[in-house]
């Protein structure tokens, strides 16, 4: 027994499989609202019903993505929750709706918000998630992480909406997909603060959408160049667990190179470059622009939040003071002092950042070489793994050609006349068994 059919189903196929499963095991389906009326007059009833159902349905979603819409485009979320390192900040519009104020929300930083700019930063130069976990020692899971990155254009200040297709239960996504085309995707620009920049957003995404987790799949550092190191044609090459590297091609036999070889050319010829003029040059340039891009003073939003914090604090104090169980007031006021600590060490690192980049814009050509020469060094007795992260930073790929054993080295930091590297002698594959 049922209210109406709409109880049952607003999808009428959904309604009339249903039905027809009840049927076949002499089940009767009641509805108290509808009409008690002869078998073919309830055929046509119920059809008509099931139809006025759908309808609603359809109409109520096209409204409430609408309103969605509306929503993003006024600078304020469409719903759910926060993401990591941001938490939901709640906005009166000024409307009062059956006595009670209409609440919007957008969002504002978070405690966890620097860890989290420092761990897409560090996606967005290639960095594989493990040694970033290592590093600013997350315990975050994986999906968690991914979904992160998913996510970085709203970590650059946008609110973006419309990402997902629909999901049907039982069916799983529509077209197979989860993630819509990029152009069906509504996006509101600067509708909250940054944690990362436009170009390390779009660097992140650009990774994810070119293979199934990232541009550079990550293999243990046993092999420096997976991930960077491709054909012209841009086929992998893969290292093939006994000191070679090895194409894989469609048809035919696969091209094998040694493993020592190839790597001691690529990193020799990169070291020579990052000492080059043209390399000293376009560093110091890059630095500059930089530098004259940073805000005056980041951390004064983060001033007025720590100057807020202690007058909260200073409140629960008194607050405490008053109470004959003072008990719940002293776990708040550890609680907001464990925020105010975090603040303040936020701060502190904002300050100090903004003082070493305000510095790059009186860099000089001279300088930058001495600091190459140093990273150049440390580089050669760098291990395997931070030495892996080291050239994904600095190159985009490195392609090798299977035939004539010519590579050239495409750097992230545009440099005129990039010179070819061409193989050592005695650069072979490996001879059939």
């Amino acid at each position: 027994m049922m209210v109406d059919t709409s109880r049952l189903s607003r999808r009428r196929y959904a309604a009339q499989v249903f039905k027809h499963e009840a049927r076949k095991r002499g089940v009767d389906i009641i509805y108290s609202k509808v009409p008690d009326v002869d078998p073919i007059t309830n055929v046509l009833l119920e059809a008509v019903f099931e139809a006025f159902d759908e309808v609603h349905s359809l109409l109520s979603k096209e409204k409430g993505r609408a309103g969605m819409a509306e929503n993003v485009k006024q600078g304020f979320r469409a719903g759910g929750r926060a993401p990591r390192g941001y938490r939901l900040k709640h906005v009166d519009t000024g409307t009062i709706r059956d006595g009670l104020p209409v609440m919007k929300t957008t969002l504002e930083r978070s405690e966890e918000a620097a860890k989290v700019a420092r761990y897409l930063k560090g996606r967005a130069l290639g960095r594989s998630r493990s040694a970033l976990m290592s590093e600013l020692k997350i315990t975050w899971s994986q999906t968690s992480l991914i979904g992160m990155e998913w996510n970085a254009l709203t970590y650059a200040g946008h609110t973006v909406w419309n990402v997902h297709n629909e999901f049907v239960v039982g069916e799983g996504y529509r077209g197979g997909r989860k993630r819509r085309a990029r152009s069906e995707w509504v996006i509101q620009r600067q509708t909250h603060e940054a944690l990362v920049s436009d170009e390390e957003a779009e660097s992140i995404l650009r990774q994810l959408t070119t293979s199934k987790h990232s541009e550079q799949r990550r293999t243990s550092a046993n092999y420096l160049l997976t991930g960077l190191l491709k054909t012209p044609g841009g086929a992998s090459w893969y290292g093939d667990g006994q000191r070679q590297y090895r194409t894989k091609p469609a048809k035919g036999r696969g091209r094998y190179v040694s493993k020592e070889l190839v790597e001691d050319a690529v990193i020799g010829k990169v070291l020579d470059d990052m000492q080059s003029p043209s390399f000293v040059q376009q560093l110091t340039a890059e630095a500059k622009r930089y530098a004259a891009a940073q805000p005056r003073d980041p951390s004064r939003d983060l001033r007025h939040q720590f100057g807020d914090l202690n007058q909260r604090l200073s409140r629960m104090m008194d607050f405490a003071a008053s109470l004959k169980d003072p008990a719940p007031a002293l776990r708040k006021i550890e609680e907001l002092e464990q925020q105010r600590k975090l603040l303040a060490d936020e701060i502190a690192r904002t300050e100090r950042e903004h003082n070493i980049n305000a510095k790059l814009g009186e860099v000089t050509e001279s300088a930058v070489k001495e600091l190459l020469r140093g990273v150049v060094e440390e580089m050669r007795s760098m291990q395997p793994e931070s030495l892996k992260d080291m050239l994904a930073s600095l190159t985009e790929k490195i392609v090798l050609d299977a035939t004539t054993l010519e590579c050239q080295i495409h750097y992230r930091i545009g440099i005129e006349g990039r010179n070819r590297l061409a193989s050592p002698r005695g650069f072979e594959p490996r001879l059939p068994p």
